[in-house]
């Protein structure tokens, strides 16, 4: 997982990566309260903060898969 380096909009200083976390999509309602939530699933989001104004900015985290013929070089 690669992180950003990403300044914030508003107070154009570094955010802070907070984590990788599933958030749950759909609603709730009265009758079947969880149901929706149950069959829309979640997406997982690399989240980041700034820490002056609490701007928080979600990204879709996307796992790469290596390939067989990739190799680590040092340079």
């Amino acid at each position: 997982m690669k992180i950003r380096k990403i300044n914030c909009p508003y107070c154009n200083i570094m955010m802070k990566y907070i984590g990788t976390k599933r958030i749950q999509l759909g609603k709730s309602g009265l009758i079947f309260e969880h149901l929706d939530q149950w069959a829309s699933g979640a997406l997982t989001v690399s989240i980041y903060e700034c820490p002056e104004c609490a701007k928080l900015e979600f990204f879709r985290f996307k796992k790469t898969k290596r390939k067989k013929d990739d190799t680590v070089t040092n340079i």
